[in-house]
């Protein structure tokens, strides 16, 4: 099965091998979201959606693509963030999963809001602010469990629903 990731980050990367496993045969390319650094809410879908719509034009010979994008979802006054991953058939039908949520300080998100989300992350404000060591991977000092670990759970989880 020949599937396209439309990201050439190493983590997706992985956890797109952990949920399709080794025969699959990945190709990884640099598809835009065409929307801000830091997502919200809807956008984070809709970046998603480009992803995936920008990889099936740079390969269009794919079984599936599949397209990992993290974003803030403000859920019940709490600001979590949580990825949403698409995998799409070359047929068009998609599947959207959203993966497990770890709750930002309000703060954080406030302050990267005034500083604005197209060009800053909550992860770069709160490594700045001292909450966490590493700004790509805040849900290991926020959770205890790493980014990467969020991502295989929930492509994993996409696989599962697709089938």
């Amino acid at each position: 099965m020949k599937i396209v990731l439309a990201s050439t980050s190493a983590v997706k990367l992985d956890a797109v091998r952990a949920a399709f496993g080794d025969d699959a045969e990945i190709i990884t390319v640099k598809a835009p979201s065409g929307i801000a650094e830091q997502p919200m809410n809807g956008e984070t879908v809709t970046g998603a959606f480009n992803r995936i719509a920008a990889a099936k034009k740079l390969v269009p010979d794919a079984d599936l693509y599949v397209s990992i994008e993290n974003g803030i979802f403000e859920e019940k006054g709490h600001d979590i963030d949580r990825p949403v991953v698409v995998v799409a058939r070359a047929t068009g039908n998609a599947e959207v999963t959203f993966g497990e949520g770890v709750e930002f300080p309000h703060d954080s998100v406030e302050e990267t809001r005034r500083r604005g989300f197209d060009t800053w992350t909550v992860g770069r404000v709160m490594q700045e602010q001292g909450l966490i060591r590493q700004h790509d991977d805040p849900h290991l000092d926020l959770s205890g469990k790493s980014r990467a670990e969020y991502l295989r759970d929930a492509v994993k989880k996409a696989a599962k629903a697709l089938s």
